[in-house]
């Protein structure tokens, strides 16, 4: 289950697309000190999310139509693609175990409580914000910087086919990041948001959105540098390669 929600966690990560055939988004994310680059690709039904941070560059690319995600890690040079409905069976099926087995604790009873406080209106760049506060099982969780200025109708349609292909027991089990992407897609798109530290061992996580822009790209390009090592399980589908 923990897989498959980061798997979930990794398809729901973008939040800055607006209607247009095409759109791409730069972000910087800032991990104390340490800075990463994220650039998300996205139509409705395919997305390309690039990584560069110290530790060299990976790539997601989803492929709803294909039924398949990718993951490139490009310092080691490999890859490994899986498809996404049996990765809906795995968790389906360790959700009905959870369930069934005896003495285990109820799924719906151990859900995170994910609340939102609206905090006001702040100016981000050049973009009128609504301030709001995400609160996790009665702690503060995030902050987030939203305009209504953009609707995010890409994502939305990425978003609608992706939910559609999950059992309706699954949709509500999915990360609280995706969750977090539920509310704020409705109402624009998110430009800054700081996650906060739940611990002292964990930092402070700050998402700015450096670019949005309509992408001259006809279609996104999902297929694989020619040489990669295949690192997948023996039943996923061999991907092309330029």
């Amino acid at each position: 289950m923990k897989k498959f929600l980061f798997v979930l966690s990794m398809v729901f990560a973008c939040s800055s697309l607006f209607a247009a055939d095409i759109w791409e988004t730069q972000e910087e994310i800032n991990v104390n000190g340490t800075v990463a680059e994220k650039t998300v690709v996205i139509s409705d039904s395919a997305m390309k999310v690039v990584n560069t941070s110290p530790n060299g560059e990976t790539e997601t690319l989803v492929d709803l139509n294909a039924d398949k995600i990718t993951i490139v890690n490009h310092k080691y040079k490999t890859f490994q693609t899986f498809k996404i409905s049996k990765y809906i069976e795995f968790a389906q099926q360790l959700f009905n175990d959870l369930k069934e087995k005896q003495g285990a604790v109820d799924p719906d009873k151990v859900l995170p409580k994910v609340t939102f406080e609206k905090q006001g209106n702040e100016t981000v760049e050049k973009w009128n914000c609504e301030v709001w506060s995400v609160i996790v099982d009665g702690k503060p969780y995030s902050k987030v910087w939203v305009t209504p200025e953009m609707k995010n109708k890409q994502l939305l349609e990425f978003k609608k086919k992706f939910t559609a292909i999950l059992p309706d027991n699954l949709v509500k089990y999915r990360t609280v990041e995706a969750q977090v992407e539920d509310k704020f897609v409705e109402i624009g798109t998110v430009v800054k948001s700081v996650k906060l530290s739940q611990n002292p061992k964990m930092p402070e996580i700050k998402t700015t959105v450096k670019k949005m822009m309509r992408s001259d790209l006809k279609k996104i390009e999902l297929m694989l540098p020619a040489g990669y090592a295949d690192k997948s399980a023996p039943e996923t589908v061999q991907p092309k390669t330029k």
